[in-house]
């Protein structure tokens, strides 16, 4: 069946390295991605009549029947999942108001895609249903780890937003609504969960203070998965007069904190393969008080830290991809003795995918 143009989102993921599967995809990372885009636009939908959302930001059953997300069959390009708002029950409503909450979600999508915060501030007219929105667009983009690139594409191809972009714009949406005095994400020991009332408690390392929260029912599953672990937790945090986390509100996402070593081959930049096998890894280790990550890898002088592991990530590859580009590439006549050490120490590792 042909779908109209006006409400269609196709969700395209493609591998970000070479050697994995081309037309295969975890379920985890399809499962994410529709969940993050239904409920976006469960949430325009809501917005867009006018109701009032809380701080758990539920969403209605009869949004909930109204404005469904529908999948088609998948097609081949990497992995593509076409999708459509079902246009339900058009007796009961007009199909205008599919298509426009569809333009409203494409609209914020595309902002996403700028980092433009007034163009988003503009769509997402409401300021109550901003962080939520935050919340599933980053599970959606988030969700796609370092493996594979998420592009949401309209019905001629033409791209809308992709998973890079969005995440480092997503984060500056994030940082920007805070306050003086907060800050955007705080690691620490998940201590306890009531669910009735949906209401976590965090132990933090540096302090000993245990903080308690509220978060949305939709990641609940993170939390049952990260009992008793170590957690990030992605919101608005509180400080005292010492800097250190005092409360937290506005929950958006929980995170697991991961540690495990990075695969080197894992941050190559599109246009670079390894020479050879190779097993060298970054290793990553937490500060004292849990709350950054730190990276390094002495044969190639890599020393980094960021407040989450995908930070951590982005930095790497981007560091990767500026030796290449500055070091490797550059005369000898150039670089000093300890640069051409280093050159000569990329070029046994790496060379250009069109060598």
């Amino acid at each position: 069946m042909d779908h109209e143009q006006e409400t269609f989102f196709g969700l395209h993921f493609e591998p970000r390295h070479d050697g994995e599967g081309a037309h295969v995809l975890p379920a985890q990372n399809l499962v994410q991605a529709l969940e993050g885009l239904q409920r976006t636009i469960y949430l325009v939908a809501m917005m867009k009549e006018g109701r009032e959302v809380k701080a758990r930001a539920r969403v209605t059953r009869d949004i909930e029947e109204r404005f469904q997300l529908h999948c088609e069959v998948p097609k081949e390009g990497s992995y593509y999942q076409p999708t459509f708002i079902a246009e339900r029950d058009q007796s009961l409503f007009s199909p205008d108001e599919v298509r426009e909450v569809a333009k409203i979600t494409r609209n914020l999508l595309g902002s996403i895609a700028t980092g433009d915060e007034q163009n988003f501030n503009r769509t997402v007219v409401d300021s109550a249903f901003r962080p939520p929105i935050l919340a599933s667009l980053g599970k959606m983009f988030g969700g796609q780890g370092g493996h594979y690139r998420l592009s949401v594409e309209d019905k001629a191809g033409k791209l809308i937003v992709d998973s890079v972009s969005a995440t480092d714009a997503l984060e500056r949406l994030r940082q920007a609504r805070l306050l003086p005095g907060t800050q955007s994400i705080v690691t620490g020991y998940f201590n306890k969960v009531d669910f009735k009332e949906r209401k976590l408690s965090l132990l933090i390392p540096s302090t000993g203070r245990l903080i308690s929260c509220l978060y949305e029912e939709d990641i609940e599953s993170a939390l049952l998965e990260n009992a008793r672990d170590l957690i990030q937790v992605v919101g608005t945090i509180e400080l005292d007069e010492g800097g250190n986390p005092l409360r937290i509100t506005d929950v958006q996402e929980v995170h697991p904190v991961n540690t495990d070593d990075i695969d080197l081959i894992e941050l190559l930049p599109d246009y670079l393969k390894a020479n050879e096998l190779n097993n060298l890894q970054i290793t990553v280790e937490l500060s004292e008080d849990k709350q950054t990550f730190f990276a390094k890898l002495d044969e190639l002088g890599i020393d980094h830290a960021a407040c989450t592991r995908s930070d951590l990530v982005d930095a790497l590859e981007a560091e990767l991809d500026f030796l290449w580009k500055n070091v490797a590439q550059e005369d000898d006549g150039n670089l000093a003795p300890k640069a051409r050490l280093l050159k000569v120490e990329l070029k046994k590792l790496f060379k250009e995918i069109s060598e």
